[in-house]
């Protein structure tokens, strides 16, 4: 089978489910020209090279593309998960996970407010959210003026809870853990290891 990366003319017709025991046309169509499945209006581009989910196509070396440069500020592109807030976060914080199963703001000179596993992507104060665990985040309401990111620069959990520094904390049990890499001035790389210092 040939890969059929376009298709100008697709002509769709509805796979069958069965009722009572009779065919009855469903919501997931396919294209009899290039094979491309859709959900109601969603196409699914999928064959034995690729499938695309809107801008995550995998393909058959089971790599996943990343938007490099999230559309939107205050927006990410990566692996996300909701989970519950347990106080009030405000969009782009690190994030904690306490054993009451919800997300806490990270704190790098606090008391087990550690390690950083996910990153904030709304603000709120108790509802589930989405949360970023792994990818790109842009935000250049945080990081803009005297407070860009330095490209190419290590990123750390602060001693200011839910914030990124760019400076390991220095004084005594403070706990030095790296998040990502700035990307750009207002991005980072968010990939934080469960590794950590504690500084004596």
């Amino acid at each position: 089978m040939k890969e059929n990366t376009n298709c100008d003319n697709h002509k769709w017709i509805p796979l069958l489910g069965v009722s009572e025991g009779k065919g009855v046309p469903t919501s997931l169509f396919t294209c009899v020209n290039c094979g491309d499945l859709k959900v109601g209006t969603k196409t699914i581009k999928m064959s034995r090279f690729r499938m695309d989910m809107g801008e995550l196509p995998i393909n058959n070396v089971a790599g996943i593309r990343l938007t490099e440069t999230p559309a939107n500020n205050q927006t990410a592109s990566g692996f996300t998960v909701q989970m519950t807030y347990g106080e009030s976060i405000t969009i782009g914080d690190l994030l904690y996970f306490k054993s009451d199963g919800k997300v806490y703001k990270a704190d790098a000179d606090g008391s087990s407010t550690y390690p950083v596993m996910a990153l904030a992507l709304a603000t709120a104060s108790s509802e589930s959210n989405n949360i970023l665990l792994h990818g790109i985040y842009k935000d250049s309401t945080k990081w803009t003026g005297g407070s860009v990111l330095t490209v190419g620069g290590v990123c750390y959990l602060s001693t200011t809870p839910g914030g990124t520094t760019q400076t390991q904390p220095t004084a005594t049990n403070d706990v030095i853990q790296v998040v990502g890499i700035a990307t750009n001035a207002d991005r980072i790389y968010f990939n934080p290891s469960m590794d950590y210092l504690t500084h004596t």
